[in-house]
């Protein structure tokens, strides 16, 4: 979770290819067209939607003499956020292009290389304009980032040809100084955003680099700019703290009590799925098992079979409770393809609800907690076999 923060971050998808005739966009759908120069042909683009900070894969496209096209029918009439990346080439890094569109709008993508966080995007959407000053501000350092991400590839490959037991060690030895200068350069990015954020009027595109902003400064220890960002924060109107990213770094920068083992659990107040009201002190009586998980992490999906077994194994002495960090639509288009028989609820706040007294930096995140509603142990990550490992050590 703390290099999330630091790190440059986004993915995937695509629609029709190349060689579909481009027709002029019609008013319930977007072109975006790539023009680029230097990238191999025959490369797979994928196209992908950001709901909700999750990405969704919506189609693939193969660059063709430098070219690429989608054509995309949006899931409503509003404006979305989208990225663009190459996942299964070595000639690009695994980040993608950030860049919004909304129904009847053309965009261009240029690019001379395979650097593919740092191409040009021109479209109707004013984040659009936003999010390229922005990289203009430290194009040359995302740029570096993204080359020491192409030479990791490259030492991974090389280690490849050394017997087993020195690849490992081969590759950490040239990852470590390569990570902290990656490391230098996001802070010193990271500068250049505040400076950036100081003149800017506040956007989507703003928030944003607050939340990201709020995370370094939480997660990074001796991070340089937290009073910087609390102050970025404070400048703030009212109505502009009440956006949920806004929310979550708040919750980040001025984190609440959080809970201890051996000491009372924390509660809320929560919805199930038919908008009904509970709270975890209902629970009491059985251990407790809280599970704060998203639609996007594929960790807390792969667990879900396991504690369909722990909540049949141990129902006279267990009860389980999924949390969900998604938004109330995410969340509940979630739920209808991974299905829960135990407690799945939301307290609809994001990360700046009841997660953030819970936060270990990650997720899935698990607190065991006592019949009488005292903490017991917390963990974050899942592995096939851990969580009946865990709930074995207190439930006989």
């Amino acid at each position: 979770m703390k290099k999330l923060f630091l790190t440059l971050i986004v993915a995937f998808a695509t629609v029709y290819g190349f060689a579909q005739v481009i027709v002029q966009s019609k008013a319930d759908h977007y072109n975006i067209i790539g023009e680029l120069k230097n990238v191999p042909d025959s490369t797979v683009i994928e196209l992908s939607r950001v709901v909700d900070n999750l990405i969704w894969t919506i189609t693939t496209d193969t660059i063709i003499d430098g070219r690429f096209h989608f054509r995309i029918k949006p899931d409503s009439l509003s404006k979305e956020e989208l990225s663009l990346g190459c996942y299964h080439s070595t000639e690009f890094p695994m980040i993608s292009l950030r860049l919004w569109a909304s129904p009847g709008d053309s965009i261009t993508v240029t690019g001379d290389n395979t650097l593919i966080y740092t191409w040009r995007v021109e479209g109707n959407a004013p984040e659009n304009a936003s999010w390229q000053t922005f990289l203009d501000d430290s194009r040359e350092l995302y740029d570096a980032i993204q080359r020491g991400q192409l030479y990791q590839y490259a030492v991974w490959e090389e280690s490849m040809q050394l017997p087993p037991e020195k690849q490992q060690g081969y590759c950490k030895e040239k990852f470590d100084s390569i990570r902290s200068a990656e490391y230098a350069m996001c802070i010193q990015i990271q500068g250049n955003e505040i400076r950036r954020m100081k003149e800017a009027e506040v956007d989507a595109v703003w928030l944003d680099r607050l939340f990201i902003l709020a995370g370094s400064s939480k997660y990074e220890k001796d991070y340089p700019y937290t009073e910087e960002v609390i102050a970025l924060y404070n400048s703030l109107s009212e109505e502009q703290k009440q956006e949920q990213l806004a929310q979550d770094a708040y919750a980040m920068l001025f984190p609440p009590q959080h809970v201890e083992i051996g000491k009372e659990m924390a509660d809320a107040e929560f919805f199930d799925l038919e908008g009904k009201k509970h709270h975890l002190a209902e629970l009491k009586g059985k251990y407790i098992l809280i599970d704060f998980w998203s639609s996007g992490c594929t960790p807390c999906i792969m667990a879900i079979p396991e504690m369909e077994v722990l909540a049949t194994t141990y129902k006279e002495k267990l009860n389980i409770a999924s949390i969900s960090i998604d938004n109330k639509d995410t969340w509940k288009i979630a739920s209808e393809k991974h299905r829960m028989s135990w407690n799945n609820w939301n307290d609809l706040k994001g990360q700046s609800g009841i997660y953030a007294q819970y936060d270990q930096g990650g997720i899935p995140n698990y607190t065991l907690i006592s019949p009488d509603g005292i903490v017991l142990e917390q963990w974050t990550g899942y592995g096939e076999g851990s969580l009946k490992q865990k709930v074995d050590e207190y439930i006989k």
